[in-house]
């Protein structure tokens, strides 16, 4: 069964830079990772619609449906209702939620933040595991509306399954390149990929050193105990790691087609079990 994943998310960018036809290929997929179809909602706002729609199998999956719930440039829709709103306590296998232009500080976004949580706990993470993950959920997208100066709404969205959590932080901005150079301390900043390291050592911010950045070890920290498997693409740079370290000089490189802004996918386990990849 063919699958959208980030990888063929890439393939399917670099096929259309080289003018090669990718509908038949989109047109036969039949469903997708949640990283995944957030990348390629990025794709599509990037090229302005050069890539094609993707098929009803997965606008009717439950991660499509889901996404269909919210309003976003970056999903299946840019009108009609905003999404309905949920109880609090309910948890859900999958939940998208989009930031646009408020602080993500609001009641509906911190109901948002608890449902992951509480789904993450029942599908088998500890309490303390599930408010790591929660609260690097919270720390991710509180960075892209402090840096990411996006055009249109951060896209954030989590999925469960059987010991497995991740979530997905999309944004279409300047990207982490133009953003850190915006301070004199990081003008020497020349390719994405090297921009993204920086961006993940504590203490690295627009702002300037030791100020305001990702908070990163101590996330990560309580992450690589969790199986963590991180990946973080921004403009032609992309760096994974997978939680056999906490130096953000580790991992690795890839250099896919240059995308705008700042995408950021976690995946945990609550047990060494088959490698998160398949999943991203």
């Amino acid at each position: 069964m063919k699958r959208l994943t980030v990888k063929l998310v890439e393939e399917i960018q670099e096929a259309t830079r080289l003018g090669i036809p990718v509908e038949a290929a989109v047109a036969s997929l039949q469903s997708a990772t949640l990283p995944g179809l957030v990348e390629y909602g990025c794709l599509r706002w990037g090229s302005n619609g050069a890539v094609p729609l993707l098929p009803k199998p997965i606008v009717e999956s439950a991660l499509g449906q889901a996404l269909m719930q919210v309003r976003c440039d970056l999903g299946f829709r840019s009108t009609g209702p905003p999404k309905p709103r949920l109880q609090r306590i309910d948890t859900q296998a999958v939940e998208f939620y989009v930031i646009d232009g408020r602080s993500g500080e609001d009641e509906e976004w911190a109901q948002f933040e608890t449902r992951f949580d509480r789904s993450a706990q029942e599908v088998g993470f500890s309490p303390k595991s599930a408010h790591a993950l929660q609260g690097a959920l919270h720390e991710m997208a509180d960075n892209a509306v402090i840096h990411a100066e996006a055009p249109v709404g951060i896209l954030v969205g989590y999925s469960v399954e059987e010991y497995m959590a991740m979530f997905s932080v999309a944004d279409v901005g300047i990207g982490v390149l133009a953003s850190l150079r915006s301070h004199p301390a990081y003008g020497h900043l020349q390719l994405h990929k090297d921009a993204i390291r920086a961006a993940l050592h504590d203490g690295t911010s627009r702002f300037g050193p030791n100020t305001r950045g990702l908070g990163f070890r101590q996330i990560f920290k309580a992450l690589a105990a969790q199986w963590g498997h991180l990946r973080f693409r921004s403009g032609n740079g992309c760096v994974t790691l997978n939680g056999h370290g906490l130096d953000a000089d580790q991992g690795q490189e890839t250099f896919p087609p240059s995308l705008p802004g700042f995408q950021i996918t976690v995946c945990c386990r609550t047990a060494a079990l088959a490698d998160s990849s398949d999943l991203i």
